[in-house]
């Protein structure tokens, strides 16, 4: 991957791992149950649960601007729920964030718009007064920060760099190496809370608040999704990146509404409901604990379970300095 034109890989494919994070936050989970819609309630807990544990206290004096990764993906039919973000942005507010300090970020414009949150694709890009952002704006990346990979792109990628530059290869195939990183989450002062939900996936395991925060809001991301060791070296590769790890605050699940099977696409057969909401200050945390609720369902409905002993995804990590997820302690509130 290049930081700032600088080269820093961390190569988990091979072995060759030559960048570790040192970091001393939690990376306990705290569960509240019983969730039923209230949102507001659920959070505040949940948050002063954290920061009673030592976790990061948000307010504008510490952190003073405030970047929601949502997922909406897979929307209408599983993303991110409108009064999930409601409550969160009410309790920033509460906190003294003004509406000009927090904002909603989505890598896809056309699944913002699917879940809600953009009313047009050339309207107002305002959502309860609060900007939303996507992989459209300048802003979302810079050309200083991305992803570095030979792994070729896809085939609908690999024409997209055609028609942007057909008389460049040598433009072409530079820019086909590159993922383009949401420098808008990182950069100056801006911090980033992390919404999921959560998808089975093959090749991840759990498609939730890693895969969030790093393949569902880099560019030219297709070409990792469908590789075994590809897809979670990548995911814990971005979240390594110094900048961005060390720019996290708190990562959060929904599991009112969780597909357990036939990932990468919305099957409405497959999904599975729990009232409740997980929150760690490591994404990798929360979807440790999220695949126990994805394998409850899936040996109900007669499918193998996903060994979190044996992801890649939780492994990387470990190796990455990205915490021992395997020895997280769980707080259940209710």
């Amino acid at each position: 991957m290049f930081v700032q034109g600088a080269e820093v890989r961390a190569d988990s494919i091979s072995g060759k791992i030559n960048q570790t994070l040192q970091d001393n936050r939690s990376s306990n989970v705290f569960r509240i149950q019983g969730v039923e819609g209230k949102y507001f309630d659920s959070l505040n807990q949940l948050f002063l649960a954290a920061e009673k544990k030592g976790g990061m206290v948000l307010n504008p004096a510490r952190f003073p601007k405030i970047g929601i990764k949502i997922k909406t993906k897979l929307a209408p039919g599983l993303q991110v729920s409108k009064e999930l973000v409601h409550a969160l942005l009410e309790m920033l507010s509460s906190r003294g964030y003004r509406s000009d300090q927090v904002f909603l970020v989505d890598r896809d414009e056309a699944s913002l718009l699917r879940a809600g949150f953009l009313s047009s694709l050339n309207g107002d890009k305002l959502y309860r007064g609060y900007q939303v952002y996507s992989l459209k704006n300048e802003n979302y990346t810079s050309p200083l920060w991305f992803h570095d990979s030979p792994m070729p792109p896809t085939i609908h990628d690999r024409a997209r760099f055609f028609l942007q530059f057909p008389y460049d290869r040598v433009k072409r195939l530079a820019e086909e190496r590159k993922s383009y990183l949401p420098s808008i989450l990182f950069l100056e002062d801006v911090f980033w809370i992390n919404l999921a939900v959560c998808e089975d996936n093959l090749n991840i395991g759990i498609d939730g608040a890693s895969a969030n925060i790093s393949t569902g809001a880099i560019s030219n991301f297709h070409r990792f999704l469908q590789k075994p060791t590809l897809a979670p070296a990548a995911v814990t590769e971005i979240l390594a990146i110094p900048e961005i790890w060390e720019k996290r605050t708190y990562s959060i699940v929904d599991l009112s509404k969780f597909q357990f099977a036939s990932g990468e696409q919305f099957d409405a057969e497959f999904l599975g409901h729990e009232s409740s909401l997980l929150l760690s200050e490591n994404p990798l945390s929360v979807d440790r604990i999220a695949i126990q609720s994805l394998n409850k369902e899936r040996k109900l409905k007669g499918f193998t379970e996903r060994p979190s002993d044996e992801l890649l995804l939780f492994k990387y990590g470990k190796e990455l300095g990205l915490g021992a997820v395997n020895e997280i302690q769980v707080f259940d509130l209710r």
